[in-house]
């Protein structure tokens, strides 16, 4: 587009309006034109993504809004941007309305479509620097808002209206956009809202994901373009072929041991590999024990997929492997990195990206390394063909009303998403997540792959393709056996002599809490003063915990004592594991750190442990049902072997099923089928979706622990001389993931709470004796949380 055309309207500082806008709608489109979804009418959903991207900011029109883009006296911009005659999403969006309901009236389309495009342009358009909210109350215009409009339109500059006009008609926005029609829309729309609101109540009643999944993709679409434009500019399409036997090159590279454990692993791969792939089944599984090789084998199969799918559809898909914990990602992503690196694939951030709250921000592609704020912009939007994140980012993906949460939604089109240790997604949630992933799978054209060795009973066994025979693997593995000990309730210090901690073998203590792992691991130093005692809980800063999962992978520590944070997904070994009373899956995840190589017989003790008011500590955690169902199946057995885990799991997940109701999934799940993305009433709604609930609210604590991290407090308190507030966060993203390796969570409650500090709670390197033992952790007599 010629810039002397232009109509000397501006977006952002030094930003032509329209040049702006023509950029969101080109990378819409690009972003739409990357995927093939199951949604509606292609050229329609494209016809639409392009109106709505045009027309997204043509409310900065106003004088109001040029002013304050152009004003460089700080109170006056101020001032200006209070005033909601400034504001430009609203009247941007009834634009957006009518220009769809324009584009679509002459088309032989259903009368749901007809009512509902128009309604979610407005949406998108309205919301797009916001969060959603009930697309009812979205509906609803006060008559304090058409004056506004009517005002913000008046101070419209009339030649450089039209100029902008036609330079937008002259790339496709086939709508008389002038100060006229705009004004009669202003007018018209508070009908049409009204007979929007009397259809919402209509639709709302049926139980189909089809329009949230519609709402997310447009308003996704729309919110990563507009940011990615403004930022970045221009995104170059990059494709990087991932051969579909790079996992078979890989494992060509390996000397593996002659054991029974590698013969079952490789039998595994083979199976899972040799599977004959139809396209047409969308839902998919890998129920292996643990410790069978279910990482390698899913990627392998991911990657023969993708290639599949590249040839049937013609479009790129990407792999998004998740994972519930922050502790096993780096091992994984680690996995994939070398995998990629033996097929001489140059390992960068948009082919392989790590995302997580605490990711380090840089990006980089084949040729730039992008700066900060860029690289925000590019991970935060998944710009990659492999992404390893967590469950959080991924169903908060799923569910929510969260502008930064549903920008990355659109990247869930055409994708195999990996759900590896899935039975760590909470039963009461299991009908809203089949719900969800169904709706995913189909209607966004991805692909869902379940890696566990306990799976949930999310899908009947009918809706799930197995790629392996579980049963066959169970039934051959005699690596371990559980004895459960519930003669009676012990305390910790009865514990202690259960066990001939002399023997020669290896001993891993997994307990519930925080305060009974720490006591616990003081009684195991004083029966054991001349042994070294690993301890974990996640009250010890990241940095340590991380060389301590490192000295157990060694195998050279026979003793460890722990919470629940190994229980899933972290490689170690250990010849005993003592497990605190959980649910069943739990139990079943900490056998798999017992003799996980078959190198000899391995033994796993299920005690319930109790405190000094003889409590159980597993009802702190737990639910209580889960337990009870969990100690009655266990009650019944005395030594039950490896080859049963897996029947003993079906059984504990069909009584959990038959036990417990889920409110939890049906209220939200209501509120997806009814759009009601928050809630002002207190009606449920999908804010309220939080895969991880906690019980009480935590505080971030900065522990000053070595040079390295009094060097890094340093950096974050030079921040608060720099006055611009987004130059601070991007300086802050530079260091972040460093920085929190010396910060932990403790509960608001706790009695020996250290003073804040520009945001944090703040243990200096001078008081860390008072808060902080370099053994245990945090010091603090009242903890009873998780991990």
């Amino acid at each position: 587009m010629n810039t002397s055309c232009f109509s000397e309207l501006y977006s952002h500082p030094d930003k032509y309006l329209e040049e702006h806008l023509v950029g969101c709608a080109e990378l819409a489109e690009k972003f739409l034109g990357e995927a093939k979804v199951n949604l509606m009418d292609e050229e329609l959903l494209s016809s639409l993504i392009k109106i709505v991207a045009l027309c997204h900011d043509l409310g900065k029109s106003t004088s109001f809004f040029q002013e304050y883009l152009t004003s460089q006296d700080d109170n006056k911009k101020k001032d200006l941007k209070s005033k909601k005659e400034t504001h430009h999403s609203l009247i941007s969006a009834i634009i957006a309305y009518f220009a769809v309901k324009q584009e679509i009236s002459g088309l032989d389309i259903d009368n749901d479509t007809k009512i509902l495009l128009p309604f979610i342009s407005y949406i998108a358009v309205k919301k797009h620097h916001g969060n959603l909210n009930d697309v009812v109350t979205e509906a609803s215009l006060e008559d304090s808002d058409i004056e506004i409009m009517k005002s913000q339109l008046q101070s419209i500059d009339d030649i450089k209206f039209k100029i902008l006009s036609d330079n937008l008609r002259k790339v496709g926005l086939n709508i008389d956009l002038n100060k006229t029609t705009v004004a009669n829309n202003i007018e018209d729309i508070k009908n049409e809202m009204r007979s929007i609101r009397l259809y919402l109540r209509k639709i709302r009643q049926k139980e189909d994901l089809t329009y949230y999944i519609l709402i997310n993709y447009v308003f996704s679409l729309l919110i990563d373009a507009d940011k990615s434009e403004v930022v970045i500019g221009k995104i170059s399409s990059s494709y990087t072929e991932l051969m579909d036997d790079a996992v078979d090159k890989y494992k060509s590279k390996i000397r593996y041991k002659d054991s029974k454990i590698n013969v079952l692993r490789e039998n595994a791969y083979r199976e899972v590999n040799e599977n004959e792939i139809n396209v047409d089944e969308r839902i998919l599984s890998i129920n292996l024990p643990t410790g069978l090789g279910k990482t390698l084998a899913s990627i392998s199969f991911a990657l023969k997929l993708k290639k599949k799918l590249h040839d049937v559809y013609n479009k790129k898909f990407r792999i998004i492997y998740s994972l519930p914990y922050l502790s096993i990602i780096e091992q994984n992503y680690q996995e994939f990195e070398k995998i990629l690196k033996t097929n001489n694939i140059n390992v960068n951030t948009s082919v392989l990206l790590k995302h997580h709250h605490l990711s380090e921000v840089k990006y980089s592609d084949d040729e730039t390394e992008f700066d900060t704020e860029k690289s925000k912009i590019m991970i935060e939007g998944w710009n990659s063909e492999i992404i390893v994140t967590t469950f959080i980012q991924l169903f908060h993906t799923f569910l929510s009303n969260r502008n930064s949460a549903l920008r990355k939604f659109h990247r869930i089109a055409n994708s195999i998403i990996i759900l590896d240790e899935v039975q760590s997604i909470p039963f009461y949630y299991w009908k809203l997540v089949k719900e969800v992933l169904k709706a995913v799978a189909y209607k966004l054209n991805s692909y869902i792959i379940f890696v566990t060795a306990t799976q949930p009973m999310i899908f009947d066994d009918n809706e799930v393709r197995q790629l392996t025979d579980k049963t066959r693997y169970f039934n051959q593995m005699n690596r371990v056996v559980i004895k459960p000990v519930f003669q009676k309730d012990m305390h910790l210090d009865e514990l202690i002599d259960v066990f001939d901690l002399k023997d020669g073998r290896s001993y891993l203590f997994i307990l519930n809490t925080i305060s009974s792992a720490r006591q616990f691991y003081q009684l195991l130093k004083e029966k054991l003063p001349d042994e070294e005692i690993i301890y974990m809980s996640t009250h010890v800063i990241p940095h340590e915990r991380l060389e301590r999962i490192n000295l157990l992978k060694t195998k050279s520590i026979k003793y460890a004592v722990t919470t629940q944070l190994v229980e899933a997904g972290v490689d170690i070994d250990f010849d005993v594991v003592v497990r605190d009373l959980a649910p069943m899956d739990s139990i079943n995840q900490s056998a798999g750190r017992c003799n996980r190589n078959w190198e000899k017989k391995g033994e796993v003790y299920v005690v319930s442990l109790i405190d000094e008011k003889n409590r159980k500590y597993a009802l702190r955690i737990y639910n209580k049902v889960m337990l009870n169902i969990t100690e009655r199946i266990l009650s019944e057995y005395e030594i039950i072997s490896e080859k049963d885990f897996l029947d003993i799991i079906d059984r504990y997940y069909r009584e959990i099923s038959q036990n417990l109701s889920s409110k939890e999934t049906i209220d939200i799940l209501d509120a997806v089928f009814k759009l009601r993305y928050d809630s002002d009433d207190g009606m449920p709604s999908i804010s309220k979706f939080k895969l991880i609930d906690d019980e009480y609210y935590k505080v971030d604590v900065f522990i000053e622990y070595n040079e390295e991290a009094i060097e890094l407090w340093q950096r974050y308190i030079d921040l608060k001389k720099i006055k611009n507030l987004f130059k601070r966060r991007s300086i802050f993203d530079e260091f972040k993931a460093d920085f929190y390796k010396y910060v932990i969570s403790i509960p608001e409650k706790t009695e020996n709470m250290p003073a804040e500090v520009e945001g944090f709670k703040y243990v200096n390197a001078a008081s860390l004796k008072d808060y902080y033992d370099s053994e245990t952790g945090f010091k603090t007599s009242d903890v009873l949380s998780i991990w």
